[in-house]
Formats: structure tokens, sequence, C-alpha cells
């Protein structure tokens, strides 16, 4: 089976700096991570090179069996559904939320003609289950940010996409509807039928039952593997820069920063 993430010796620049730094990492099909780090540890440009909103200055980037170079990435973007604050420049905020979330049927961040038929009926069902059918008619510019959310989480499940990319789905959201967002997270996970990659800077937004976790710091990778070996006190403490002691609860993560040695 092909790996559904593998990077080999990866960098990338832009802006006059370097946002990944010879970064080696492979997904397995079906497995869910955690990519977490400090702001500016490279976790969001990690996100939009393996979308294809980026392209590498060095190294090889292989995602769902296709090796960058090789691929049609309109047609790549169709099996990668992607939630993140960098798409924000690309949505147009007088489309109504509908047809935003139509246009991840497509790769991309707009469609060129109203939504409908079975695609409109779809995703009108996705909305409905993130409880929040009745924004369809809004316009994307109308809705809060926790609602706007959860339209892009509809918009990235709209085509079935083998990898999710999530990055800070919890920003907006009041605790109720993190929560709901996170058990949804934790059953689909528990499928193993989609590979998840889930970028937070908080480990208690990591759902339940989530089995690998990748920790970057200035665009390295610090620590990568199964999530109980790799999420440590001494690691996160390296990764974040101060004294941090970790805590499990019922499955869940939680970061205290710590008094003297941790």
């Amino acid at each position: 089976m092909p790996y559904a993430i593998r990077l080999r010796r990866v960098v990338l620049e832009y802006d006059g700096t370097t946002a990944l730094r010879r970064v080696d990492w492979v997904v397995e099909e079906g497995e869910s991570w955690a990519v977490i780090g400090p702001n500016g540890a490279g976790k969001t440009s990690l996100m939009s090179l393996i979308n294809g909103y980026r392209w590498p200055t060095s190294g090889e980037v292989e995602i769902l069996g296709n090796r960058f170079g090789e691929v049609d990435l309109r047609e790549h973007r169709t099996r990668v559904g992607m939630v993140s604050a960098y798409l924000d420049g690309w949505i147009d905020e007088n489309q109504s939320v509908l047809d935003l979330v139509v246009s991840g049927a497509y790769g991309s961040t707009r469609t060129w003609k109203r939504a409908d038929g079975a695609l409109a009926r779809r995703g009108k069902s996705l909305l409905d289950e993130l409880g929040c059918g009745h924004l369809a008619s809004k316009r994307v510019g109308q809705v809060s940010q926790g609602e706007r959310q959860k339209a892009l989480i509809a918009r990235a499940l709209m085509a079935n996409a083998s990898l999710l990319l999530l990055d800070e789905p919890c920003e907006g959201l009041d605790l109720g509807s993190r929560e709901q967002l996170m058990d949804g997270l934790t059953r689909l996970a528990g499928l193993r039928r989609t590979s998840i990659v889930y970028v937070t800077h908080r480990t208690d937004e990591i759902p339940t039952g989530f089995s690998h976790a990748l920790l970057l710091k200035s665009g390295k990778v610090l620590a990568a593997g199964p999530i109980r070996k790799t999420l440590t006190s001494k690691n996160l403490s390296l990764c974040f820069g101060v004294p941090v002691r970790l805590e499990t609860v019922n499955g869940r993560y939680y970061t205290i920063v710590a008094v003297g040695r941790v």
C-alpha cells in the first residue's frame, strides 16, 4: 500500500525565510497524527506543502502514492481535504456557505456556478451533520469564526478525501463545539479509513485515540513516532522552550508549566 505522506529531505523556502529544514516524515495509510509545535515552527507551511499550495525548494514529496512533479495538483487536492487559516486568502467572502462546501469536490475554494443537484445535497448534509445546516444560504463573510471553521471542515470532507489535514481547527470554537468536533475526529480516527494530520500547539486539543505525533521546532523535526513515546515531558519542554510536565487523563494530554526541573 502507498504511504499517505512521505517526505524526504524536504526544504521549503519563501519570502526570504526557511520554513522547513530537511524534513523526513512518513505517515502510513490510516494513521492519525498530531503535529505539535510553537508558533513559527513550520506547521502551517508543512500543511500547505502537503496540499500542493507550496512547492518544495528541494527534496521529495510523495502524497497518497503520487510524487510531486508527476501529478496534477488539481486532482491531488480532491483527494486531500484541508482546513487551515492559510486558505483564507483564497476564499471568496461573497459566495454562499454551501458553495464554499461544494468547492471541496473540485479541490478549489470557490465554484463558478451555483451548487445544485447531488453535490448540493451532499454539501447540505455535511453542514447538517456539523449542526450548521441553517448557514447554507448565508454569505461566508456573514458567519462567525466558529461557523466558518465548521463550513471548512464540511468542505474538507466533501470529496471523501483519503487524507484530512486540519490546521488548528478548534480556533474560534466554543467549548461545546470543540468537544463535539474532537469526538467526531476520535470516531473517524478509529475507523482508520482516512489518514488524519491534526495541527495544534495545545496538547489538550489532540483527540483521544490519535496514534502518532510529530514535534516541530524552527522548521526541523524534533521527534516523530507513536504518540506515547513521542509526546513526553522532555520532548515538549525542548519543543516549547519552557519546562513542561505532561499528564494524561482519560486518553487526553494536558501540559503544565513545571516549576524547577522536569
